[in-house]
Parts: C-alpha cells; sequence; structure tokens
C-alpha cells in the first residue's frame, strides 16, 4: 500500500503489519505522530512502547485499539467527555427507544426517537423514562457542558 500521509517507515511497517487504515485514519495517524515528533520529540516506537500497545493479530479490531488510544492520548479531555456521555446514553437506551447526541459534543440538544407498536409500548416507554428522568437530566447536562 501506498501512504500519502506517513513517511516514517517503522509507522509504515506497523500500519501494514498491523491495521487497515482508512484515507482519513492514514492521514490522522500521519498528521498526529508528525506533531507528536515535533512538538514532544517522541517518536513511533517510543509512543507504541509507553503505551503498552498490545494487538491481537484482528487488523480492524487492532485499528480501532490503536486509534482509540491515539485519540485519548490526544483529546485526553475530550475522550474523557465522550466516553461519559457515551455511558448515559447507553444507560437510558431501551428497546424502541433511541438517543442521539450531538457530534463531538457540539450543540446544546438530545434526541429521543421512540419506536411504537402498541399501546403497551407507550406505557414501557413513559414508565422507562420515568425511571431514567435523572440519567436524562445528567446526560444534557453534560452535553451542555461539552462534557
Amino acid at each position: 500500500m501506498e501512504y500519502k500521509f506517513i513517511e516514517d517507515k517503522d509507522i509504515i511497517e506497523f500500519a501494514e503489519k498491523h491495521l487497515h487504515l482508512s484515507y482519513s485514519t492514514e492521514k490522522e495517524v500521519g498528521e498526529f505522530f508528525k506533531e507528536l515528533k515535533n512538538i514532544k520529540n517522541i517518536n513511533f516506537l517510543e509512543f507504541v512502547k509507553e503505551m503498552g500497545i498490545e494487538l491481537n493479530n484482528n487488523r480492524k479490531h487492532d485499528t480501532m485499539k490503536f486509534l482509540k488510544i491515539l485519540r485519548e492520548y490526544r483529546n485526553p479531555v475530550m475522550s474523557k467527555a465522550m466516553n461519559k456521555v457515551k455511558g448515559l446514553t447507553n444507560s437510558i437506551k431501551n428497546k424502541g427507544l433511541t438517543v442521539e447526541v450531538p457530534k463531538n459534543l457540539e450543540g446544546d440538544t438530545l434526541t429521543l426517537t421512540w419506536t411504537i407498536r402498541s399501546a403497551e409500548d407507550v406505557e414501557k416507554i413513559m414508565s422507562h423514562l420515568g425511571k431514567k428522568k435523572e440519567d436524562i437530566k445528567s446526560l444534557i447536562t453534560a452535553i451542555k457542558c461539552g462534557g
């Protein structure tokens, strides 16, 4: 594979062996390690060693794991905020009820979508929402505060 944004041979060897990078993720990885080298003088192999990155020979899973580590390192505050929001969102979700939050928490609303097939579904969802009232309030506060 030819890389447009990655120049470091160590990164290329690692990517070819362990990762499946799309055009955009290749750009993200290339820019991240270029910045890391220029700003903190940390090279790719030092980063992998420092972060204790262990892969499982599953390119799709390993790519997601690698990108998660990279993103958490690059944006720790946003990662923490997104994890909090994801936990609250998962707590609120239910059969027939989906929860959507603004991308990158850039907004101040959340969207609840109900799928109602019967009168019983209305009662179930209303009961569920009543039980999750505090989580919903926490979620909207988290969104408005950016985490």
